[in-house]
Parts: structure tokens; C-alpha cells; sequence
């Protein structure tokens, strides 16, 4: 009797496996090196500490002059305080911007749509796909979980009920969870329709209902700055915050441009402040 085959693994399981092994293997092979360097810096150290110098040595007195010391040739004396001073002094860790984060964010979401994600696959997707030296994955994570609970109350992705460091794109994709979610992003919204032709800066975005109340873009992004002030926001969050139901993949790039071309040229206008490339606060 024939039987059909097991079905095959998910390949999106198989490449996060592989992910993660690649990211064992260069922390395993950072680390070695690291070793490697630091038992040559123990020879060398425990070497001196065994010849007795600093202990017998004038030199190293009080009231002596380290000018006066010699150690043995093999050593120098500076190289090994430099290297005492460059420890107390290590690189702090420098991923990209927030902004830059938030968008790889959304880029994978979108290509993972109806999926939910774990925190850790989102750190690894987004540390490959911007080089990032997998050393800096716990820095890089905590500065994700941040950005993803910051983006969540913008609607630009969920949290998935129940589930520790899980995401997804819409909880709507979900039906046992969609019932729980309209309540919550239901919210009653102000028409007031403007007959006039809009303005060059305000044709190219779709009908919104925040411009219709403040009548410019540029009111409109200083009453979002001032609303969520003193959090900073980027392009994606003010348009989250200025259409809340979404839109479409035509006008949401039209209106990406004109949200940032506003945001610029009212940071130079001095009508608010730049923290950093891309994001924003309020000057009020």
C-alpha cells in the first residue's frame, strides 16, 4: 500500500535556523580571537608580575620616576599602560538610525504578511539585511522591542495577544483575534470637508481628516509633535498618527514624500527640532 510522503519543513523555518547558526559560528569566532589575545596579554602580564621588577625597582616607588625603570626587553612599559587606558575606554555600540530601523521593520512585515514573527527573527532578519555585526544582536534587540512598542500605537503592526515578543503585520489577519481588535480601533473621526482647491503641498496626499481640521501640513505635523511631545516621531509615525485606517501602496508612497518634505522643511523653518536623521520632536 502506497503512503504520501510527510509534508517537507516550512523553508522560512529552515533559513531563520540557518540564520541563527551563521550568527553562533561568528560569535564563536569572535570570541576565539578574543581569547587568543587575551591569553598572549596574560603571558606577557604574569611574566612581569613573576621577574619581581615592580616589586624590587626603585622606579616604581612613590617618589620614583617611571622614566628610571627597565623592564625586561621583551616589554614596554608604555605599551602596556596604553593598553591599560584603551580598556577603560571601549567603542560604544552605534546601529543605524531609528527611522532606518522602523522601515527594514516594515519591509519585513510586508513581506511577511498573515505570519506572526518572534522578536528574535525580526533582530536577525534586520541585522542581516543591514549588516550588522551579529556581536551587537542584544543591543540590536532591545533597541527593536522599543521601536516595535513605539509602532504599535501608531497601527503600523500589532502584538499578537498571549505571546511574549510576537508580531505580525494585522492582527486582522488572525479571526481569533480580529473580534478583540475592532473595539480597540474603532474611533469616531471629524469630516469637515473643504470645497477650495488644496494647496501644491496638500495635492499630493489622499483626503485626510487632520488636514481638513488644521488646513496645512505643516499645522498638521506640529499638532502630531505636539500631541506625542517630547517622543520623537518619524515620516511613517505623523502619517500613521494622520490616517489612521491605513492606505494604499500608491498614495501611501506619494504621502511618505510629503509627510518627510514637510518635516524638513519645518525643521529648517525652526518650527520644530531634529534629534536625529529622520526624527523629530516639538518645540512647543
Amino acid at each position: 500500500m502506497w503512503i504520501e510522503p510527510p509534508p517537507k519543513p516550512s523553508l522560512e523555518t529552515e533559513q531563520a535556523l540557518r540564520q541563527l547558526a551563521n550568527y553562533y559560528r561568528q560569535l564563536i569566532a569572535y570570541h576565539q580571537q578574543s581569547a587568543a589575545i587575551a591569553s598572549s596579554k596574560l603571558l606577557q602580564t604574569e611574566t612581569l608580575l613573576s621577574a619581581g621588577t615592580f616589586g624590587n625597582n626603585e622606579s616604581w616607588s612613590i617618589g620614583g620616576s617611571i622614566d628610571n625603570f627597565s623592564p625586561p626587553q621583551q616589554f614596554n612599559s608604555g605599551e602596556i599602560i596604553a593598553e591599560l587606558e584603551e580598556t577603560k575606554s571601549l567603542p560604544e555600540v552605534k546601529l543605524p538610525p531609528t527611522e532606518i530601523l522602523s522601515q527594514t521593520l516594515q519591509t519585513i512585515f510586508k513581506a511577511n504578511k498573515g505570519k506572526m514573527l518572534r522578536l528574535d527573527y525580526l533582530s536577525l532578519d534586520v541585522g542581516e539585511k543591514l549588516r550588522i555585526f551579529p556581536l551587537y544582536q542584544p543591543q540590536l534587540k532591545i533597541q527593536l522591542n522599543q521601536i516595535l512598542e513605539q509602532g504599535k500605537s501608531f497601527g503600523l503592526w500589532a502584538k499578537v495577544p498571549d505571546s511574549p515578543e510576537c508580531w505580525t503585520a494585522d492582527l486582522a489577519d488572525f479571526p481569533e483575534f480580529a473580534k478583540n481588535n475592532v473595539a480597540s480601533r474603532t474611533k469616531t473621526r471629524r469630516q469637515t470637508r473643504v470645497s477650495k482647491k488644496k494647496p501644491y503641498n496638500l495635492s499630493r496626499l489622499p483626503d485626510c481628516a487632520k488636514l481638513d481640521e488644521y488646513g496645512t501640513l505643516t499645522g498638521t505635523i506640529r499638532a502630531c509633535l505636539s500631541h506625542f511631545a517630547p517622543q520623537p516621531l518619524d515620516a511613517h509615525q505623523v502619517m500613521a498618527w494622520m490616517f489612521p485606517d491605513g492606505l494604499s501602496e500608491k498614495d501611501k508612497a506619494k504621502a511618505y514624500q510629503a509627510v518627510s518634505d514637510g518635516l524638513n522643511k519645518g525643521c529648517s523653518r525652526k518650527h520644530w527640532q531634529r534629534v536625529e536623521v529622520g526624527v523629530y520632536t516639538s518645540n512647543d
